[in-house]
Formats: C-alpha cells, sequence, structure tokens
C-alpha cells in the first residue's frame, strides 16, 4: 500500500490533525524542490506550501479522497505559484516581486 492510503486521507476529512501532519511531513520535501525550483527562493517556497496545506486543511471536508492526491497537491502547489506570479503581471509589480525574492535569497 503506497502512502497516502485511503485510510490517512479519510482521517484528514474527518479533521484527524495526527493524520494532518503525517501527510504534510511525507509530502514536504518533494513540494519543497517543486516550489523551490520554480521560486527560486526557499522562503517564498516554504509559504506556498504553507498556503497550500492550510487551504487543504481548511477545506478538508471538501477533499476528495478517492483521486490521486499527489496530483491534486502538485496542481494546488503550481496554481498557488503562478497565481502569484498573476499578481504581478504589470511589469513594475512583477520587478519589485522578483526583485524581493533575489533579495531574500541574497541574505
Amino acid at each position: 500500500m503506497t502512502f497516502p492510503n485511503q485510510q490517512i486521507l479519510d482521517r484528514v476529512t474527518e479533521g484527524d490533525e495526527v493524520a494532518f501532519t503525517q501527510l504534510r511531513s511525507y509530502f514536504h520535501v518533494a513540494a519543497f524542490k517543486f516550489c523551490a525550483v520554480l521560486l527560486k527562493d526557499e522562503t517564498e517556497a516554504e509559504n506556498v506550501i504553507n498556503s497550500v496545506f492550510n487551504k487543504i486543511w481548511n477545506e478538508r471536508l471538501d477533499l476528495q479522497t478517492e483521486g490521486n492526491f499527489q496530483s491534486y497537491l502538485f496542481s494546488s502547489l503550481k496554481d498557488q505559484i503562478f497565481g502569484e506570479m498573476r499578481k504581478y503581471s504589470d511589469p513594475a509589480a512583477r520587478k519589485q516581486y522578483l526583485d524581493r525574492i533575489q533579495s531574500f535569497r541574497a541574505s
């Protein structure tokens, strides 16, 4: 049986914080690598991961546990990253956002 198994996902939808912590811990390294590559910033990567997992927890009652959770998670991470970038579609705002990311990396 692969992780996360249906029992863990069902427990998350029922509000089991231990199961949620297990789920988050299991996917954290892969999610971090994915986000860090796209964002080129570790702090921003952690922010995106926290945001997506908070959303998963807050919307756990609507979580479809029969599907592929890993695909759902990584689609959510990608959507969150691109959503943040869309906020900065104005060239000046985008430059400011990228400069902010660069300043975090330099420190």
